[in-house]
């Protein structure tokens, strides 16, 4: 089986990195890995996965990025790139340009200190916007836990963020501030079978188009999903003490997609963060004046960084997650932090001055500025704040875990910390707030989202071959000759669960870490009067491969 994605980083990393070393040191490596379909006419296959130990979970962590960087990686004939050691903060900042010729290490002084957005235009005035090009920001530049990665998107920005678990902070530990894979790439797709590679790329096209999930998707992106968790009672608000807000038709995706509209511009209710892709869930959002303010706005960062802190309006929402993007910063665990530090009674809920002034502070480094992009845990325990949503010290995405035990269990058996892309059961959940047969489903999902990692492909995929994977096993046959089955397929991607949680009990990791704060199994809910009673052992019972 061609191993590509988080198979591939995982691999690496449990192979090359020693599960107990420093996150900042010489021991760890960062490896950036295509999918086994990068670089081809496949929709949505060309995601890059970043992998390292995390300095924010102390475990094993992958991270994934849409945009162009994955297209160029495979059209200069390889698959992972690594970057080793730690050449200790006196050494100069550098830039590696990888190209047709070889490879340069270049000086990368003139980035330091700047936000991504300058980055960017630097990188694409040096090297052209067609570069894929990869940078970190100012946060990630002080080693602080919740910075993430950058990738160019197809318009030459820096916008597509590898971002959760710190990950931006381990590239800037090398003295790396940002890499360019230039676009002089000759190398082709070499195909067993082209005309049954072509065939096939064709049928995904038409699965996705036929799937009424993308398809939502596609119209309104995945700001569909703030409507269908405010009905589930499962809405991120007021730090995760509920999971309804008033006035949540404000932040929805109709109210983003009619303002999008009528203020046109350079807005789009559709746009591709890769090419090929038939779903173009992402967006443009522009200002008042029809400018780009942000591209892209995400259900995670509406929920984190609006519903959670009861923002209810998309400008201040897009205005923040812009400043998070300069400054190279996850949305969702500064915006989790930003949650704490208001129950903390740095401001009031609500105060949409004041969450904009907490994200000029992340973006300033000022010492404030520095807790809250340390990611939720450690702004919890500095402000003295229990009620902490995170698991293994990453923060919990979009989805109130009491009311969603699916995902819950998810959370609590993902070796990433807690993450929702590793096992969304959220649609498949009939009783959302029993835990009632979550294990089985959780597991189940989990293997769904592992074959799209392992693929290097779009999560959203996952809809339309959820039941049958037959077609992207064409594709692997057609490409390189191998054929594999379904089971065995699975087979390969369960192997790889096992190796990230083996990575993870070797750093030390225990099942006493995989829990909610004890404010989640003793307040309760008050939407839909429930607590967290998944035990240790059922969720032990999640994680066994």
């Amino acid at each position: 089986m061609p191993a590509g994605g988080r198979t591939l980083s995982s691999r690496l990393v449990s192979r090359e990195i020693p599960p107990t070393c420093d996150p900042f040191g010489r021991k760890n490596t960062l490896f950036f890995c295509t999918g086994v379909l990068a670089g081809t006419t496949v929709s949505s296959s060309d995601r890059l996965s970043i992998g390292a130990k995390s300095p924010l979970t102390g475990g094993i962590k992958e991270s994934n990025a849409g945009g162009i960087v994955g297209t160029r990686i495979a059209r200069q004939g390889l698959r992972c790139i690594a970057l080793e050691d730690a050449p200790g903060k006196e050494s100069e900042w550098k830039i590696i340009v990888v190209g047709k010729d070889g490879v340069e290490f270049e000086d990368g002084t003139f980035l330091e200190g700047k936000g991504v957005y300058e980055k960017s235009d630097l990188l694409a005035e040096k090297y052209g916007r067609k570069a894929g090009c990869i940078t970190i920001g100012p946060a990630a530049e002080n080693l602080l836990l919740a910075s993430g990665i950058a990738c160019s998107d197809p318009h030459g920005v820096c916008s597509r963020y590898a971002g959760r678990g710190g990950l931006g902070a381990v590239m800037a530990s090398k003295r790396v501030i940002a890499m360019v894979i230039l676009d002089d790439g000759e190398v082709q797709p070499d195909m067993v079978d082209p005309e049954a590679f072509k065939e096939g790329s064709k049928r995904i096209v038409k699965l996705l188009k036929d799937n009424p999930v993308s398809s939502l998707f596609t119209k309104y992106g995945t700001a569909a999903m703030v409507d269908i968790c405010q009905s589930l009672k499962v809405l991120p608000t007021r730090n995760f003490t509920h999971g309804t807000i008033e006035g949540a038709e404000k932040i929805n995706a109709q109210t983003m997609y009619d303002t999008i509209e009528k203020r046109g511009g350079e807005g789009k209710t559709r746009h591709a963060c890769m090419h090929p892709c038939a779903i173009q869930c992402s967006n443009v959002y522009p200002d008042k004046d029809g400018k780009l303010l942000c591209s892209p706005v995400e259900y995670e960062t509406m929920a984190l960084m609006g519903s959670n802190l009861c923002i209810k309006n998309l400008d201040v929402i897009a205005e923040m997650n812009r400043i998070a993007n300069d400054a190279g910063v996850d949305t969702l665990d500064v915006g989790a932090a930003i949650g704490v530090a208001m129950e903390a009674g740095l401001a009031e809920f609500g105060d949409e001055k004041a969450v904009i002034r907490f994200m000029e502070e992340v973006r300033d480094i000022t010492p404030l500025g520095r807790i809250l992009a340390s990611g939720c845990k450690v702004a919890a325990k500095v402000l003295g704040v229990r009620h902490a949503p995170h698991v293994l010290g990453q923060a919990i995405p979009a989805y109130e875990p009491r009311g969603t035990k699916g995902m819950a269990m998810t959370y609590l058996s993902s070796p990433m910390g807690a993450d929702h892309t590793f096992g969304f059961t959220l649609r498949d959940e009939e009783e959302p707030a029993s835990k009632e047969g979550k294990v089985e489903l959780s597991k189940k999902f989990q293997v769904i989202g592992s074959r799209m990692d392992a693929m290097g492909m779009c999560n959203f995929v996952r809809y339309s071959v959820r039941n049958d994977m037959t077609p992207l096993l064409d594709l692997i046959k057609a490409f390189y000759n191998v054929e594999i089955s379904a089971d065995e397929f699975d087979d390969f991607v369960k192997e790889t669960l096992r190796i990230e949680h083996q990575f993870n009990t070797d750093a030390g990791i225990t099942a006493r870490d995989y829990r909610f704060t004890e404010t989640f199994y003793e307040e309760v809910q008050p939407e839909t009067g429930e607590t967290m009673d998944i035990t240790d052992e059922e969720s032990a019972l999640a994680r066994q491969w």
